[in-house]
């Protein structure tokens, strides 16, 4: 479970510490040629449990100071490969790992930041699987605070991307969507009306439209909305 997990992290990141305090460091350590091996294993087992083991390693990784450009390529690489899964619980991990890595600035994660936004909307656009769709709004929340900047020249698109999951059957998948429009608002200054009010317009009339469904996701989205209107809109929703 994830307690077990986060445990074995601890573990391995004692271990690979004492292993740099040996003096053998970067890639040719050999407890790091061991986890390597034991991760291109499981990054695409067949086997949840595999794979979220995997997750525990690479957490204990990406701590480490002295990673070399090439392992950080490789575990970019290998966190990818996760995210593109088919578990909605080891994808949620995996976001989590690599925005942590965007909170470190890896040159190889910053680089593909922009890249992983089209993929996230693309998921949102025209994917069928619910897996990927909710990876996609929780992908897009983590970048919007770890990358902002990166962010910002996308959030028109992420906006519209969000009108069908926010009114989706699924409730977990309304939540989300929720969020994700949160923290896309987050990313604007209320100073910065100019820039903010024709979003809020929008939401505003995608509030109205949602509504106008007549089911019970319709009107949760509409609640929805409006609630991240209120926490975010400032002086808009009072005008």
């Amino acid at each position: 479970d994830a307690a077990e997990r986060a445990s074995g992290t601890m573990y391995l990141r004692d271990k690979i510490a004492h292993a740099e305090a040996s003096g053998k460091h970067g890639s040719q350590n050999p407890v790091y040629v061991e986890l390597n091996i034991t991760i291109v294993k499981l990054v695409r087992a067949a086997d949840v449990q595999d794979r979220l083991a995997c997750t525990a390693i690479l957490r204990a990784l990406i701590d480490i100071d002295m990673l070399e450009d090439t392992q950080k390529t490789r575990i970019t690489s290998q966190v990818k490969t996760l995210i593109s899964g088919n578990n909605v619980t080891v994808c949620s991990e995996a976001v989590d790992i690599f925005g942590k890595l965007v909170q470190k600035k890896w040159a190889v994660i910053m680089s593909s930041v922009e890249s992983e936004v089209s993929r996230c909307l693309e998921w949102l656009a025209s994917d069928r699987s619910e897996v990927r769709r909710i990876t996609a709004l929780r992908f897009i929340e983590v970048l919007c605070v770890g990358a902002p900047t990166s962010l910002y020249s996308y959030i028109p698109k992420i906006l519209t991307s969000l009108s069908q999951p926010v009114r989706d059957h699924r409730l977990e998948m309304r939540i989300a969507a929720a969020s994700t429009l949160g923290a896309c608002l987050d990313l604007v200054p209320m100073q910065d009306q100019t820039t903010r009010n024709p979003w809020l317009n929008y939401l505003f009339e995608e509030l109205d439209r949602v509504h106008k469904f007549g089911t019970v996701e319709g009107f949760h989205a509409a609640l929805l909305i409006c609630q991240e209107l209120v926490l975010h809109g400032g002086m808009y929703m009072q005008s």
